[in-house]
């Protein structure tokens, strides 16, 4: 019997080896051939983890720009062809009011004595225009009389009117108003007598009693009102409308006679204009007054304070001193440094999300630490076509308006980057850009739970360049796996944020 017992628990201890052996390889198995659950499996060493939190989210889009001046003065030769500079302030200088920027030569100008016969034309032609203006000043000054004179009958009548029609329709007015009101008073007295009896013996109450009483009081200030508005038609609106009336008609008589003696006095003018431009005829061929404003233009002068900048023509002749400019060729840019313009290329892409009036922080290349705000001022209807056959991306141009006037000094054309406030969502869901990947129009992000990944479809709104909004499919406080590790910045070759600095310097003002 024993031995029997021992068979069958020596049997079963083999059986029990093969069972657990078989058990340890479809493990092996499984694991082996199924690869999907080691892929998902998450490194805590090597992986990167954010969670999906709730608040407000500014959306931006963030460009380069180039800084400009409002206002800028371009200095160009107005004197004449070839002139040569004499003297000339330095590039990048600095100026102030009144300073003399740039002298060109006006000995030339002496050569221009033969073009006076051209003003001698000129001189005639003056002279047939004068004769021809007294013809015309005949005609209209005849109008304008008539015009006068009418005034005048008008204003008669219009006091006529007043004192004869207007007056006293307005004081049968007043007095029938008053009647009237006298009678209502009258009524209301009578039926706060009979209320006053009624409510003695007790088929009234006090409120319908004092309620009368308040409409006796309210007609009696009404008669009073309508006595005292005829008191004041009778005593002073009348007497102010008279005067303004005859006030009106002495006024177009005065103007009637001032007319004509505007127009006796204009008459000798242009009679002595005749005179005048006959001997200007003669005396014109040997003046050079006309020349005068050219030799004006041979000195330029700053009329506000600023700094100059020589232009950047590579096909016109060098500015310099004792160089040749053309006439009307650009010789200084003077750009009124107290007033700025951001101008920024937006692609097509982006030109929609982009209004006027909306919010800008920008940062400067040069200046470090420096944040300009603004509003967009103003948006090109056109692609800059520079830009669009260059790149073959189209791009439109918009102003931006900085609103304050920085206390370290800026120049024309530094470089900035610039982020335009499109949108400010509050109390939305978010999580960082990176952590959500797309497919074929299609969004998700991998959430991480228990040590591995899941891959979720979610739907996804508007976003900035480090976070986006989830309107479907996460929960506040989801862990998710940064997969989709992108370097934004370098790709775009923008720098950081303004904003995020901005927002930097705020929550160290506040600690």
């Amino acid at each position: 019997m024993n031995r029997q017992m021992e068979a069958v628990r020596n049997l079963w201890q083999r059986r029990s080896v093969k069972i657990g052996t078989g058990i340890v390889i479809a493990l092996l198995v499984v694991l082996v051939f199924v690869p999907g659950k080691d892929a998902d499996r998450i490194d805590p060493d090597n992986a990167h983890f954010c969670h999906v939190q709730r608040g407000d989210l500014v959306v931006s889009i963030l460009q380069t720009g180039e800084l400009k001046a409002k206002s800028s003065r371009d200095i160009l030769n107005e004197a004449y062809r070839d002139a040569k500079i004499v003297d000339i302030v330095e590039d990048g200088a600095v100026v102030t009011n009144g300073q003399l920027l740039v002298e060109l030569e006006s000995s030339q100008l002496l050569e221009k004595y033969l073009n006076q016969k051209s003003d001698v034309a000129n001189a005639e032609a003056d002279l047939l225009h004068a004769q021809e203006a007294l013809e015309i000043a005949k005609l209209k000054n005849a109008t304008d009389l008539e015009s006068a004179a009418l005034a005048v009958d008008l204003a008669k009548l219009d006091l006529k009117k007043y004192t004869e029609a207007e007056y006293p329709q307005m004081v049968l007015k007043a007095e029938s108003g008053i009647k009237l009101a006298q009678q209502e008073l009258k009524k209301a007295r009578s039926e706060l007598e009979g209320t006053q009896e009624l409510y003695e013996k007790g088929f009234s109450n006090r409120q319908e009693l004092e309620s009368d009483q308040l409409n006796v009081d309210r007609k009696d200030i009404e008669v009073k009102n309508k006595t005292k508005d005829l008191e004041i038609l009778q005593n002073y609106t009348c007497v102010k409308s008279l005067k303004e009336l005859k006030n009106k008609v002495a006024t177009t008589e005065a103007a009637l006679e001032r007319l004509r003696k505007t127009i006796a006095s204009d008459t000798l003018g242009k009679k002595a204009s005749i005179e005048s431009k006959k001997t200007r005829l003669e005396i014109e061929r040997n003046q050079l007054d006309t020349r005068e404003e050219q030799l004006k233009n041979t000195k330029v002068y700053a009329d506000f304070d600023g700094q100059v900048f020589y232009p950047n023509n590579r096909r016109g002749p060098k500015i310099e001193k004792g160089a040749n400019v053309n006439f009307r060729q650009k010789i200084l840019s003077f750009p009124d440094l107290t007033a700025w313009d951001i101008k920024v290329a937006i692609p097509e892409a982006m030109i929609d999300k982009v209004k006027l009036g909306q919010e800008v922080v920008a940062s400067l290349d040069a200046v470090p630490g420096l944040l300009l705000h603004g509003r967009v001022e103003k948006i090109s209807a056109v692609p800059d076509s520079q830009n669009w056959f260059n790149s073959g991306v189209k791009t439109y141009t918009i102003m931006v308006d900085v609103s304050e006037r920085p206390e370290v000094p800026l120049k024309p054309g530094m470089s900035a980057t610039v982020e335009i406030v499109t949108d400010r969502l509050h109390d939305v869901l978010y999580v960082p850009i990176q952590s959500v990947v797309s497919e074929k129009e299609k969004h998700y992000v991998y959430v991480a739970k228990h040590g591995r990944k899941v891959l979720r479809p979610v739907q996804i709104g508007k976003y900035n360049t480090r976070s986006i909004e989830i309107v479907q499919g996460l929960e506040e406080g989801d862990k998710l796996l940064l997969y989709a590790e992108v370097e934004l910045e370098s790709s775009t070759r923008f720098k950081r944020s303004p904003l995020a600095a901005e927002a930097g310097k705020k929550k160290q003002g506040n600690q």
